[in-house]
């Protein structure tokens, strides 16, 4: 990998600088905080982060509370900035429950009391999917996008936050017509645009950016090594999504910000995967992507490229195999 690099350096440094600079900010989306401590995130100077939360994360105190605190007491080391989205409850036998508007802004006013930190949020995580209690409540998604936006008027707060499914147009409608006043940022996640692949003509990104007004974050895009909608495990067609990903985001000005997800594969085989790096922590071709891109982009060296592909530390290798056995104790 480190040879790779280099040749790609020297390669660089002789090509023309065709494309102009980036309009957007790259970040990362990873639920573990281990991220913060692999050298390889400092080295790729990512200093925006999101995560997703259950919205009633600080009004029910235990694990999933102490994880938080974790995570973003990492992400302050790391001097990186979080963009927090809301989901639904973890408790047993709450995940298809909505909350009132009241529960949600109790928890909601918590949770700024105990995180005055955070300032960036999507009040709720692909409120369009299935597998959410929204998805059937558009109306009741714009509730939560308004009563967020009147209980912190300096927080950012980006209305939408859709998948990008078929039946997205009829749900925004709905979504639309319930919220208060015109939203300045929108956000999104395009992994059918990237994976699927559409082209750009007839992409739901596209469409979003023509029926909405301001900016455009994407807050979840990958290219998908394994999940349940792709046959197989393909680290290449990852790597190709990754590139569309990149390719869609320089598309409009008003996209300002695009958030990779995810950082490293999980330890369970079976889940969603769409990492940079592999459960041991090894680079995959989606990773050369973005070295690439970001070498071409801030006109790095070959020192400077070099030092995104850090030797791994037997801790990284390791760690799956240490956690399966700190769970059997």
């Amino acid at each position: 990998m480190r040879r790779l690099l280099l040749t790609l350096a020297l390669v660089l440094g002789l090509a023309p600088q065709a494309q102009a600079a980036w309009h957007f900010e790259l970040g990362i989306g990873e639920q573990q905080p281990r991220m913060f401590d692999d050298p390889r995130f400092a080295a790729l100077g990512l200093d925006r982060v999101r995560i997703v939360t259950g919205y009633d994360v600080v009004c029910h105190p235990g694990v999933e509370q102490l994880y938080l605190d974790n995570w973003l007491a990492a992400a302050a080391r790391a001097g990186a900035r979080p963009l927090v989205a809301f989901s639904f409850s973890p408790r047993p036998g709450q995940r298809w429950k909505l909350p009132s508007y009241r529960t949600y802004l109790s928890c909601f006013r918590k949770f700024r009391a105990r995180y005055p930190q955070v300032h960036e949020f999507n009040p709720w995580n692909e409120p369009n999917h299935s597998s959410q209690p929204t998805f059937r409540h558009p109306r009741k998604a714009a509730g939560f996008y308004n009563a967020m936006r009147r209980a912190c008027r300096r927080c950012t707060v980006a209305a939408g936050d859709v998948l990008d499914w078929n039946h997205l147009y009829s749900w925004l409608r709905r979504y639309r017509a319930a919220l208060r006043g015109r939203p300045r940022l929108w956000s999104m996640h395009n992994y059918l645009d990237v994976n699927r692949p559409r082209p750009w003509r007839r992409s739901v990104t596209r469409k979003i950016l023509h029926i909405t007004r301001g900016r455009l974050w994407i807050t979840e895009t990958a290219g998908v090594v394994r999940s349940r909608r792709y046959s197989g495990y393909d680290e290449e067609r990852a790597a190709n999504a990754t590139r569309r990903m990149l390719a869609f985001a320089r598309r409009s000005p008003r996209i300002t910000r695009v958030y990779a997800y995810q950082w490293q594969a999980s330890c369970n085989t079976r889940a969603w995967d769409s990492g940079w790096f592999r459960s041991d922590g090894e680079a995959r071709p989606a990773y050369r992507v973005i070295v690439r891109a970001l070498a071409h982009e801030r006109k790095l060296d070959a020192a400077e490229i070099a030092a995104l592909d850090p030797p791994l530390t037997p801790a990284t290798r390791t760690w799956c195999a240490n956690t399966a056995r700190a769970a059997v104790r």
